[in-house]
């Protein structure tokens, strides 16, 4: 009786729907290399030669393989991603850090599981928690206020975490950021230099955002500093809105000695002060000069263009995807690094004019 004829691996045509799936195996056969080289090819493709890292891409598209991550990250005990918690995805400076991030964690192997925490420390908590559960490898968390027991159950766990937006020179928590205070502050000291005395602040509700609680400070101490007075009716705490800036600019015109000047402690704020002011028939800078913060691109469109603080936001989040992959991978203590910003000059500051209200 004639024995069948052996299969050829190499030559075999991809399952169809009802057979046994194409496993890590029948690639490492098909495209002449070991099971380890698969692994880094789709795991680390920097580490695999590019001819070899091509052939085996090839006979993972041609057999419609998917890569068994958790299998792999059971016995590793690595699930190669990051998590990543941000406030809010309608503020463009936060999708700027959060693209760079997602870029340089894809070029180190990782993936970014991503979650968004509607600036509430619980909301974070929970976010954090089904994070851990699905064994992320590291945390890379945004500014300073966070549930008590967040950081504990996070160190507990062994998981390496970050802290983006906010310097914390006051905790022993790792961070990689700029000083938002200091920013703030040569905004304020700028307008000042102006000639200024009568200045606005519109910023974030700094109960939920530390950012905006450091910006706000700044703006009040540089007042201080410099022998001003501080009129609650010209400091407005609003939501990060063109509709929130250009009502409180509108509140702030309204009052009995409205500003010469007002720092916006972010451009989407500020975006809506400067159209309230056009509304009204006012020059920017002629009669109110307006300083935003963060530096979108938006700003250098504006009409006038907007001065304003350029803030690192792409940067900060390569490094901090760059300094939490380093950790991962050597074990060793996430390093904190503190970025600088800029203030940039443009078209929106002047020396206040002479316009009554």
């Amino acid at each position: 009786m004639a024995s069948s004829p052996r299969t050829n691996r190499r030559s075999a045509k991809p399952p169809t729907a009802g057979t046994d799936k194409v496993t890590i195996r029948d690639v490492a056969l098909r495209a002449g290399v070991s099971t380890a080289t698969v692994s880094r090819a789709l795991n680390r493709p920097d580490k695999v030669r590019a001819a070899t890292r091509e052939r085996i891409l090839k006979v993972v598209e041609e057999t419609h393989f998917v890569y068994d991550g958790i299998a792999v990250s059971m016995i590793s005990r690595r699930s190669r991603t990051i998590g990543l918690i941000i406030p809010t995805i309608m503020n463009s400076i936060y999708a700027a850090s959060t693209q760079s991030i997602q870029r340089a964690a894809q070029a180190g192997g990782y993936t970014v599981l991503l979650g968004v925490s509607e600036f509430s420390p619980k909301q974070e908590a929970v976010l954090a928690q089904r994070l851990l559960e699905r064994r992320v490898d590291g945390l890379i968390l945004t500014g300073g206020n966070h549930d008590p027991s967040l950081i504990k159950k996070i160190r507990a766990n062994g998981v390496p975490f970050l802290i983006t937006w906010k310097l914390m020179r006051d905790q022993d928590w790792p961070s990689v950021s700029f000083d938002n205070y200091k920013a703030a502050r040569a905004a304020v000291d700028f307008l000042v230099s102006l000639g200024h005395r009568r200045l606005g602040l519109v910023c974030g509700r700094t109960d939920v955002n530390d950012r905006a609680l450091d910006r706000r400070r700044a703006f009040e101490d540089c007042l201080q500093r410099h022998g001003l007075s501080t009129n609650p009716a010209l400091i407005h705490e609003r939501d990060f809105e063109m509709e929130e800036g250009a009502s409180a600019m509108a509140a702030m015109l309204d009052t009995p000695e409205p500003p010469t000047a007002v720092f916006c402690a972010n451009d989407i704020q500020a975006i809506g002060a400067l159209s309230l002011c056009r509304e009204r028939g006012l020059e920017v800078p002629g009669d109110i000069s307006i300083v935003g913060f963060d530096d979108l691109p938006a700003t250098s469109y504006t009409r006038p263009k907007l001065t304003t603080v350029r803030v690192p936001a792409h940067d900060m989040g390569r490094r901090a995807a760059e300094i939490m992959i380093a950790s991962i991978e050597r074990r060793t203590p996430v390093q904190s690094v503190e970025l600088q910003t800029e203030l940039i000059v443009r078209e929106t500051t002047a020396p206040p004019g002479r316009r009554v209200f």
